[in-house]
């Protein structure tokens, strides 16, 4: 079992601490999980192995980084920021890699509730540590 500090599960996973930035909210939708999950499988690759429930690959961003969406059976849903994102050129403003960053995760949000046929909605941004338990 994978948890946070506060005891309560993480959508992350992983052998040794890792930390990663959570939006989470919830897939708004009258259809089930099980109606959601095949429309998402046909858009994404399913990752394996790397969180609690359903994790899917959205988008490589510049650098080292990714966002991934997670997904449970309750509809409640993260889109996971994961590893370094880089500034493209050094020219540019101290505030542009923000700004770049904020619209892909727009651009992801709308793009998964396009292919999953439903609105996403997300409510909390907050750094995670994910920690194997032991």
């Amino acid at each position: 079992m994978f948890l946070k500090a506060d005891g309560t599960e993480v959508w992350l996973k992983g052998s040794e601490r890792f930390p990663y930035l959570a939006m989470s909210g919830v897939i708004e939708t009258p259809d089930d999980y099980a109606k959601i999950r095949p429309r998402l499988l046909r858009a994404y690759d399913l990752l394996y192995g790397i969180a609690s429930d359903d994790a899917f690959l959205v988008h490589k961003l510049e650098g080292y980084g990714a966002l991934v969406f997670c997904a449970r059976l309750d509809k409640s849903c993260a889109l996971l920021l994961l590893g370094k994102v880089h500034r493209r050129g050094e020219m540019e403003e101290p505030r542009a890699i923000l700004e770049t960053l904020v619209e892909v995760i727009g651009n992801s949000i709308d793009g998964i509730g396009l292919q999953a046929g439903a609105n996403i909605r997300l409510d909390v941004v907050q750094a995670e540590l994910a920690m194997h338990a032991g």
